[in-house]
């Protein structure tokens, strides 16, 4: 299913459905994962389509005083994750 508007400010062109995102690889094809967190810290996770290459990455919240460095955290998080399921260092 696509994602609200507001979510796609988090997940461009992103699908979520059944607890799992679909969201596109700047390499090509997609990957599944699932974001969340609680009080203080958060965690984003990957996986390729093919289950080859998988990547967590966990977080503090600290920086989450606004809309915009919650923002910034969150494309950081999932640039790391992209990196790492492309192959790249």
């Amino acid at each position: 299913m696509p994602v609200s508007a507001d979510i796609e400010q988090i997940w461009p062109h992103g699908q979520y459905g059944l607890g799992l995102a679909r969201r596109p690889l700047p390499c090509g094809g997609f990957y599944w994962g699932h974001d969340g967190g609680d009080a203080g810290f958060i965690t984003g996770t990957g996986v390729t389509d093919d289950g080859r290459r998988s990547a967590v990455v966990s977080m503090s919240t600290a920086l989450g005083d606004t809309l915009e460095h919650q923002l910034q955290q969150q494309r950081a998080a999932d640039k790391l994750i992209q990196n790492a399921l492309c192959g790249r260092a």
